[in-house]
């Protein structure tokens, strides 16, 4: 048989022989299918606070490990524009993601041309961005998930089912149901019905930008000639000015409605002309509206569903949404005194093992109103440590479960998927419940705490979430907002184009890609070139590149020479109590002191990072007090570590594991291939009884050192730790090793149910007193500014009323 055909069934009465498409259309090239991850929102040309808007669509190859997609480095920018957006970009990228589209390339590794598809993978965005790729109305709509048709009025919602109903992911949304509203919207458009419109959007939480468009342009023509054809004497339809009874008269303006109606419906079905004409005259959208000219095209592009394919984004709907409430309640309340005292606190805190900057907690403090991403993920990991004092029980409570939760958010892989989503759907209900006790209406006020319940959905089909996370995109911004400070300002959005498209052939160039010559044959550049970008490091850090295979496992940097202190083993031993084997000839030599080690999962480790060992006896953990290498021999380094134990149960209060030095003091020898990973422990202050007091720094101000100290932690031990279960950093490797029932998720609520019947009553009485109330002060509020202007200008209050 030809290779060009394929035998459909052996077993068949007769033989069926058919040529397969795709041979047809690769004529003997590979074929392959991409997957992308389009990303898109606003952003300012501008780096000062004056706002440029600008909406850009950027992409990413979704094939890549997921270590690599972390990198400003394989970003694209697709297009931008100051006026089109991001649904009308996306008719031109759909464009690309259609099945008969193939593009060209040359593969390096089979050193042969090859042909590929593009397929979008899901839609990374924030939440409002989401809502417009969905075709959906926003956190502010009534039916405000965007996944979902959960929701209703307020008293729905408060009601019992209703309330139960937002602690669950509800009936998904169809994009064959949105496209039908969407629709119907414009045939209420048609018929002038602008309230149809709003009520409509209301009920269903549909509202699509491109279809808006229409709807503006069908009401504008739609209200002049229903009012000629209906209120005017002297132009409306004779019949309507004779006497009639009033069900014949509604009759007739029902009709007479009905006529423009489908005047307008057949004019906007033609609309733009010039793309109405190349359908086929059998074909049925040229009785119909069409995906793209009057609707999201999102909504009927091939490997995406925008309901579906928007998944919870841990940036604005963890740090900027979860995390930020808990923050902003603890702090409402505080005083001079207490944010002095967090302030002091926080900047105490160990940040070893978490990969994180310093705190800055005087800056958190001051303006702790106006924090961004980054600092919030600050507080996720290390604040719950600090505000057991300062806030009350049920928010103290709220801070250790939206810590567990941001820690398992954040793992890079899942080996153990069953037992991940379980896991996290416990904590986010812990989450979602402990609000309940702080403040019930928050999950009605707030439409994030809902979309937390579509993450175990959504990692279970995508992965882990930092897979669709958008920091990175968020980074790359950076550089389209140079792109557009440089332009020239006059076609802005072609300029930053054309930069950013120069700055791709760079990058293709520079990497050792090919391209094609005008006579056809692939070429690249010379060896010279790749070798320089693998070289030189700040051209890596303009590119936004990292060469992760540079850091190897068991890898030792000595120190300067002015710290290495050279001496025998004795000497850099001789406070400490030894457990281990020696190292050969030990006696032999100078031993220096060195800066870092790198680990099996190749963390930079450095005196005083805390680790887990691989041992004989099994898995430890210490704390390294020094690194030691043979004098110019670092292949012979010996690492001293502080043997802390694991205490059988977790700590009552914070609900996490307990380190504690073993009671002999031994220091533990071992080899740096034996250190597995570093994380992060804080001391166990409150039982420690420890105090805030005067360091030996002093403060600076201008660069200059006054005579004010600084203020820190005074720790009364050094002998009891709390393993940091709310570090973001291994959260998945420490979750492996420690015994499950130090790590195991407890509910906070053995009957959620009831317990949210609960809440809902107490809703259904607060909720309708707390609208009254807010209706009352409205009207005050108003009749204020009545009188305020009646003062202002003579005229009575009554006559305001009346005009």
């Amino acid at each position: 048989m030809s290779w060009d055909m394929i035998r459909l069934s052996e077993n068949s009465p007769k033989d069926y022989f058919e040529a397969s498409p795709l041979r047809i259309v690769a004529k003997g090239k590979p074929l392959f299918r991409l997957r992308v991850i389009p990303w898109s929102d606003d952003v300012s040309g501008n780096v000062s606070k004056q706002y440029n808007a600008h909406t850009n669509i950027y992409t990413t190859n979704a094939n890549l490990p997921h270590q690599q997609l972390s990198q400003e480095y394989f970003i694209r920018s697709c297009s931008t524009s100051s006026f089109a957006s991001s649904s009308e970009q996306f008719v031109a990228l759909s464009e690309d993601f259609k099945e008969d589209r193939w593009h060209n390339a040359y593969d390096c590794e089979l050193e042969q041309e090859i042909m590929f598809q593009v397929i979008p993978h899901f839609l990374p965005a924030d939440n409002p961005q989401q809502s417009e790729t969905s075709s959906h109305l926003g956190v502010n709509a009534s039916l405000n998930c965007r996944r979902d048709m959960s929701g209703g009025s307020e008293q729905v919602k408060e009601s019992v089912e209703g309330y139960e109903a937002l602690f669950h992911p509800g009936v998904p949304r169809e994009c064959e149901k949105t496209i039908s509203v969407i629709r119907k919207q414009i045939w209420l458009a048609c018929h002038g019905d602008q309230g149809g419109i709003g009520q409509l959007s209301t009920e269903t939480g549909v509202k699509d930008k491109i279809a808006q468009f229409w709807i503006d342009t069908l009401l504008a023509k739609a209200k002049p000639i229903l009012n000629a054809k209906l209120k005017n004497r002297e132009t409306r339809d004779q019949r309507l000015n004779e006497r009639m009874s009033r069900e014949d008269r509604k009759s007739l303006t029902e009709e007479i409605t009905a006529t423009v109606g489908t005047e307008l419906w057949e004019w906007v079905v033609r609309q733009p002309q010039d793309d109405y004409e190349q359908l086929a005259v059998d074909d049925p959208l040229r009785n119909d509206i069409r995906p793209g000219i009057h609707y999201n095209i999102l909504l009927c592009t091939r490997g995406i569903n925008p309901h579906l394919d928007t998944p919870g984004e841990i940036l604005h709907t963890c740090l900027l949404g979860t995390n930020k409430y808990v923050w902003h309640t603890t702090n409402k309340t505080w005083t001079k005194v207490d944010e002095e005292t967090f302030a002091v606190r926080l900047q105490s805190s160990s940040i070893t093992g978490l990969t994180i900057p310093p705190p800055r907690a005087a800056y958190l403090v001051q303006y702790k109103n106006s924090l961004i991403g980054k600092h919030f993920k600050t507080l996720q990991q290390i604040g719950v440590f600090h505000v057991h004092d300062l806030c009350t029980p049920d928010v103290f409570q709220l801070w250790k479960v939206t810590g567990e939760l941001g820690a398992l958010l954040w793992v890079p892989e899942i080996r153990d998927m069953d037992t991940y989503l379980a896991d996290l759907e416990v904590l986010i209900a812990n989450v979602l419940d402990a609000w309940g006790k702080v403040d019930p209406r928050r999950i009605i006020t707030k439409a994030k705490l809902h979309v937390l319940t579509h993450l175990p959905d959504d990692i279970r089909r995508l992965g882990p979430a930092v897979i669709f996370a958008t920091e990175v995109f968020e980074c790359f911004n950076a550089i389209f907002r140079q792109c557009s400070i440089l332009s020239n300002h006059l076609a802005p959005s072609h300029d930053i184009s054309v930069a950013l498209a120069s700055m791709e052939r760079f990058k293709h160039v520079v990497s050792g890609g090919w391209w094609k010559e005008s006579e056809g044959r692939y070429v690249r550049a010379g060896p010279s070139i790749p070798l320089f970008l693998h070289q030189n490091r700040e051209l890596q850090r303009r590119l936004g590149w990292t060469d992760h295979s540079l850091i190897k496992s068991g890898d030792v940097k000595r120190s300067p020479r002015a710290k290495r202190h050279a001496g025998s083993w004795e000497t850099h031993t001789k406070d400490f109590i030894l457990s281990g084997s020696l190292p050969e000839a030990v006696s032999d030599g100078n031993w220096e002191n060195c800066t870092l080690l790198v680990s099996q999962a190749k963390d930079i480790c450095t005196v005083g990072s805390w680790v887990f060992l691989k041992s004989s006896n099994g898995t430890r953990i210490g704390r390294i007090r020094a690194i030691l290498c043979r004098a110019g021999m670092t292949k012979q380094t010996s690492v001293l570590l502080e043997h802390f134990e694991v205490a059988d149960e977790r700590d009552q209060r914070l609900n996490m594991p307990i380190l504690v030095r073993t009671p002999t003091k031994q220091v533990l020898i071992a080899v740096p291939e034996d250190v597995l990973f570093n994380f992060n422990a804080q001391h166990d202050c409150v039982s420690g009884g420890c105090v805030i007091g005067d360091s030996d720094h002093k403060q600076v101000q201008e660069r200059l050192e006054t005579d004010k100290p600084t203020k820190c932690i005074i720790h009364a031990d050094d002998d009891c730790f709390h393993l940091n279960m709310h570090g973001i950093h291994n959260a998945h490797l420490i979750r492996e090793l420690l015994p499950r029932n130090l790590v195991a998720p407890i509910p906070l609520q053995a009957d959620r149910q009831a317990y949210h019947r609960a809440l809902s009553l107490e809703l259904q009485v607060t909720g309708p007193k707390k609208r009254a109330e807010t209706q009352a002060k409205a009207k005050e509020t108003r009749e204020k500014n009545k009188h305020a202007l009646a003062r202002s200008t003579g005229i009575r209050p009554n006559e305001l009323d009346e005009a």
